[in-house]
Parts: C-alpha cells; structure tokens; sequence
C-alpha cells in the first residue's frame, strides 16, 4: 500500500533524481516530477498529490508563486519548500503563505525522507478519519456541570464539535446555535439555579455592575451553589438534540415574548429566549420550566448540490 503521492518540483534534474532515489529507497511513495511551478501545476491537477516538494527559486513561476496557486486549488495541500538561498525573508514568507516546512539545498537533501513521512502520517491520519467518520451514526454526550459561567464556551465547544462534518449545519448556522446554546446555559446557571431574575440587571453600568456581585455571591452560597446543570447531546445525521435542565424552581414559559415587535423584549429579559427560538429549529420546555430542549435539524441538499457533488 502506498504511504502517499509526493509531487517533486525543482529545475535541476540532478536534484529531481537526487530526491526521488531517496525517497524511493525509504519509503513505499508514488513520486511524480515537474521541472517548473507550470508543469507542476499540471500535474498537480491530473493527479492525487499528498505532498509537494518545490524550489523556492525556479525559472518563469517561483516557488512562492507555486505555492500560493496551489493553495488556492486545495487550501489543506502541505507544501515542503527548498532552497539553497538561504535568503530568511524568502523562507518566512513561504511559512507565511501556509508551506509546512523547509530544507536548505543540498545540506539537509538528506532529511528529505524524515520531513515528508512526518507530513505524510498527519495526512494520512486526517485521511482515515474522514473515511471512518464516513461510518458516523449516533453519538451521545452528557455533563453535569456546576453554576461556573466560564465552563460554558468550553463545553459548547465539546458538543458542537462534529455538527458541520455530520452536516446538520453550514459555519454561518455553527455560530447562531453556539449563541444559543450559550444563552440557554447562562439562563440556566443565573436565572434557574441561582433564581436571579433577568429584569435584575438593569442598564447603567452601576445596575450592571451590582447584578454581576449578585450572581457571584450567590454562586458562591447554599443553596445555590449545591445545584447544577445536566446537560445532554444526541447527535446523528437526521438531527441534534440538546437538553439544558436546571435545579432552580422554573419558570412559567408561556409568557415568552413571540415576536421583536413586543418593545419589552428589548429590555434584558426574554430577549435571550427569543434569540434561541430564532436559531434552532424546535425550542421546548418541560412543565415545570427548568428544563429546554433544542433541536436542529440536517438542511436536506438540494438536488442541484447533490449531483453537483
């Protein structure tokens, strides 16, 4: 089995050969050539390359110029530069421009094979996952976390992970339920387990202020600082469910403002809750009102971007 395609870009056939007879006798590699960044342009898209090698310093296309076109052809293509400049400002820029790593001609010719197998294990790691997570059916989370509000981007991140990858929604989508999943979780550490009420906060900073003393004050007392908040995730390719439950005493969810017409919503109370009715597909509570659930649903493709694909 092969341990990756390795495109070799240099004007000198002397180094071409050089870098294929080492690469050959060290590894299982498929290796194509090119004598110009054109060429290897050609190449680069009538064939499956893992890696590029490239002289920064070629005739007509230079390395950099190569490098930066390949990236725009496939953005994740990792790209080894050689020189034998030397020129530091050359190297910094290629680095700048998304190149993995560099050797200096001919002195580190020899670390050739050591440079590209490491590029090549991370390739072909994020490769297989990919082909496994193609396998991808149902995967659950769940915690139980303490009234700390900077615990909550940190599990957000946790149980937003794999949403895109699933494809239940596109980056734009990722932002709008991360900001909601943000506000139920504040909503239910502040005004479900500490029991303090949203038209607490007021406006001036003063208001601000004091409310900010209040929440941690009682985070910090019983029997606020007992409670906690569950949090559960169901995740497949149809859907994801969040359920965010409190120990506070609830809260009547009937009144929840159904519309930004209704002015009151732009004071700092049921703002948050409307936010999150906009941005998930279904918002529910349980009766007593210490419980949401959240759910988003996969956007089916259409039938232009299925056949396109």
């Amino acid at each position: 089995m092969s341990e990756g395609a390795i495109l070799i870009v240099d004007d000198e056939q002397m180094i071409r050969e050089l870098l294929v007879d080492i690469l050959s006798s060290a590894g299982n590699y498929r290796i194509l050539t090119a004598a110009n960044g054109e060429e290897a342009l050609h190449v680069f898209t009538n064939h499956e390359v893992d890696l590029v090698l490239t002289d920064l310093r070629m005739p007509g296309m230079s390395g950099i110029e190569l490098l930066a076109e390949l990236r725009r052809i496939k953005e994740d293509i990792p790209v080894i530069i050689l020189t034998g400049y030397g020129r530091r400002e050359d190297v910094i820029e290629a680095l700048r421009l998304g190149a993995s790593n560099f050797l200096m001609k001919p002195q580190e010719i020899k670390l050739v094979h050591t440079v590209a197998a490491k590029v090549l294990r991370v390739r072909m790691k994020e490769r297989l996952e990919q082909q496994i997570f193609e396998h991808f059916q149902t995967e659950t989370q769940s915690y139980v976390i303490s009234n700390i509000l900077k615990y909550t981007f940190p599990l957000i991140d946790l149980i937003t992970d794999k949403l895109i990858r699933v494809g239940v929604c596109s980056a734009h989508d990722l932002t709008n339920i991360r900001l909601a999943l943000d506000e139920a979780l504040v909503n239910a550490i502040i005004h479900g387990n500490l029991e303090i009420p949203s038209t607490m906060k007021g406006s001036s900073l003063d208001e601000v202020a004091r409310f900010n003393q209040l929440v941690k004050e009682r985070a910090e007392a019983e029997p606020f600082r007992s409670r906690c908040v569950k949090v559960d995730m169901t995740l497949n390719r149809s859907h994801v469910v969040y359920h965010i439950e409190d120990e506070g005493a609830g809260f009547d969810w009937s009144r929840i403002p159904k519309s930004f017409e209704d002015h009151e919503i732009m004071a700092n109370h049921g703002r948050g809750l409307l936010l999150i009715q906009a941005f998930m597909d279904e918002v529910r509570f349980n009766e007593k009102g210490n419980r949401i659930t959240l759910v988003k649903k996969t956007v089916p493709q259409s039938n232009e971007t299925s056949a396109s694909s």
